[in-house]
């Protein structure tokens, strides 16, 4: 997350041209979700439209009728037509006139259409306003920058700039006066140009503040700003119904091509296709209404830090706060979509700009990142949960355990629960030790403890430890199936370790080493399973009365000369699946206070009983048992 974190912030920092344009891009998507928003009302376009210039046609097939219509019979128009409009809309009460044509060259009419014009600048030309450009140019020399200068007498009217910035995705958003400043230093010139906007608010006499930002506050897309026909203006009976509505009374009038053919067409944020002419109206607005849109901090590597410092904390929070997989992407897609609800309020309520698709894309990416690293780490806890349980279980069970909707934690934090403890240790072990060299030693005990753990694994028992030659297993933990299963399960294991170290005695016999028994003792009740230990060492382990007492009564079976003892807790769980030996109640070391009942477990069938008598005469010759002292009583089933 940090990592998306600084190259967002990179990105805003260092304006990367494609970071523009993604950010234009949401900022076109925030406007249009906006929609339309009302203009002011003292805005007003003549247009120079297609129905206009479809006027000459009539001129040119009755001049006599539609003599009026004469200015407008072929394009570029007479400047007599310009002079009329102008003269009409004073007239009728307009606030300035400007007029979004480049009049930089003699009408082809005649210097006395000129003439007409500047007439009516001589009258008028305080409220009027004339578009001038700088225009760029190639030259051997490198590129030129010169103004484009109308051609009348500059003190009869006043001069407004028609450039246009435009942004890396071709769209304008900016209002024009550090472009014009940076044209008017590349022409040379040392006076402070003026935009066609300013200037026309200047020429009706409204003042306007310096702008709190550096964007245009877009009203809508093309006609947002009520429109006319240009010819109306000169067909007196549509001119008499206009002058009657008080169409152009107080009002700002901005007169320029609407029409496709003249190409005067801009993309911005809020159209794919809004004329010249009406581009300058909303920056008329904007500048009049002081509603300019201004970043929240300004573009540059302040800002980058800024956004990089609130994106990082709100990963932070996030990432720590919500800490279920499913709930943090969803967190960090509320985020985005946060952030991208709190640019539109901005945008639309305050005419404040943030970032939105860099921040909203790093949230994004946190969010899908922090998922990806949740499930990563997801997999390597079940890893290391199957790593540390195939030390213990069996892999069917470490399957199963794995497959519960638990954690690492809960599954060996501390907890109390009923299982069956099951301890064995081998018979005379420490007599061996004294006779066999290390390695044979080692050798037949691995040898042994590999045939032990093998039974036990086989009956989905739990290897808790060994003990030197002692085995200590559980039945039940961590995962249990139910009391009476998991204490058949322990039988069955049991029964198991019985007939493996059987098949390895005769092994070990047949290659000259001694032969093994061992003792078995199996209790059922509660204990407390968990991982115990250091901060250096810690395993999965079982403690309490129930560990101690299979401990205990593995030890008695070497006193009564059996192999496998069980407690009546676990006999009562089984007593109707197994065959027993009562062996009657004993004191059992640490529990002298009462008696605990034992029995010794012959088997299910008669395969087991058979087994069950062979074993126990080979272990009474093996520990020097006289018969009288080994029980004669019948199995009980």
């Amino acid at each position: 997350m940090g990592l998306w974190v600084a190259l967002g912030a990179c990105a805003i920092a260092l304006q990367f041209p494609w970071a523009q344009r993604l950010e234009g891009q949401a900022q076109t998507i925030l406007l249009r979700l906006r929609g339309p928003v009302t203009p002011p009302d003292s805005i007003v376009i003549l247009a120079i439209d297609e129905e206009s210039f479809a006027q000459g046609e009539f001129y040119q097939s009755d001049p006599e009728q539609f003599s009026h219509l004469e200015p407008l019979q072929a394009w570029p128009w007479q400047r007599s037509a310009y002079a009329i409009a102008i003269e009409k809309l004073m007239d009728a009460g307009a606030q300035a006139v400007a007029l979004d044509i480049l009049l930089v060259d003699p009408s082809v009419y005649g210097w006395e259409d000129d003439d007409r014009l500047q007439a009516v600048l001589n009258e008028y030309g305080d409220r009027v306003v004339l578009a001038t450009s700088y225009d760029r140019a190639v030259t051997a020399a490198g590129v030129l920058t010169q103004q484009l200068q109308p051609l009348y007498d500059p003190a009869s009217f006043n001069l407004g700039f028609i450039n246009v910035p435009v942004d890396v995705d071709q769209r304008i958003r900016h209002l024009p006066d550090a472009t014009l400043a940076n044209l008017a230093q590349a022409a040379g010139q040392t006076t402070e140009p003026i935009s066609f906007a300013a200037a026309t608010l200047n020429a009706a006499g409204i003042p306007f503040p310096e702008p709190k930002g550096n964007q245009i506050h877009f009203y809508g897309p093309a006609n947002t700003f009520p429109q006319v026909s240009f010819w109306n203006v000169l067909e007196s009976d549509n001119w008499e119904i206009h002058l009657a509505n008080g169409t152009f009374q107080d009002k700002l009038v901005l007169i320029g091509p609407t029409a496709p053919s003249l190409q005067d067409i801009k993309l911005t944020p809020t159209s794919e296709a809004m004329p010249g002419v009406e581009l300058h109206g909303h920056t008329v607005a904007t500048l009049m209404e002081d509603r300019a849109i201004a970043p929240l901090l300004p573009p540059g590597p302040g800002q980058g830090v800024a956004i990089g410092i609130v994106l990082g904390g709100i990963a932070l929070g996030l990432g720590y706060g919500m800490t279920r997989p499913l709930i943090r992407p969803l967190g960090f897609a509320g985020a985005a979509l946060l952030w991208g609800g709190m640019a539109y309020g901005l945008l639309v309520q305050a005419d404040i700009q943030i970032p939105v698709t860099i921040p909203m894309a790093v949230l994004g990416m946190g969010g899908m990142g922090y998922t990806a690293a949740g499930a990563l780490r997801d997999r390597m806890e079940q890893q290391l949960v199957r790593r540390t349980l195939e030390r213990y279980v069996s892999p069917p069970v470490v399957a199963e355990i794995l497959d519960q909707p638990r954690d690492y934690n809960h599954l060996i934090g501390g907890k109390r629960l009923p299982a069956a403890v099951l301890f064995s240790d081998i018979r005379g072990f420490s007599n061996l030790s004294f006779h066999l060299p290390a390695e044979q030693l080692v050798n037949l005990l691995n040898t042994y403890l590999d045939a032990m753990v093998k039974a036990i694994l086989a009956h989905r028992g739990t290897i808790d430890k060994f003990i030197g030659d002692a085995v200590m297993a559980e039945f039940g933990s961590p995962v249990s199936q139910g009391a009476k299963a998991d204490m058949l399960n322990a039988i069955r294991a049991g029964l198991a370790m019985r007939r493996s170290l059987t098949h390895l005695r005769e092994k070990l016999k047949a290659a000259g080493n001694p032969p093994l028994f061992h003792g078995i003792g199996i209790s059922y009740g509660d204990v407390i399973a968990g991982n115990i230990g250091s901060e250096q060492r810690m395993e999965y382990t079982v403690i309490g009365d129930t560990v101690n007492v299979a401990s205990r009564i593995e030890s008695l079976t070497k006193r009564l000369g059996t192999d496998f003892l069980i407690t009546v807790a676990a006999y009562e769980l089984v007593q109707n699946d197994i065959q027993v030996i009562d062996m009657g109640c004993h004191r059992l070391a640490g529990r002298e206070a009462e008696e605990t009942q034992v029995y010794s477990v012959v088997g299910f069938d008669d395969g087991d009983q058979q087994l069950y008598e062979q074993v126990h005469t080979d272990l009474r010759q093996h520990l020097g048992f006289t018969a009288s002292v080994v029980p004669t009583s019948e199995p009980v089933s």
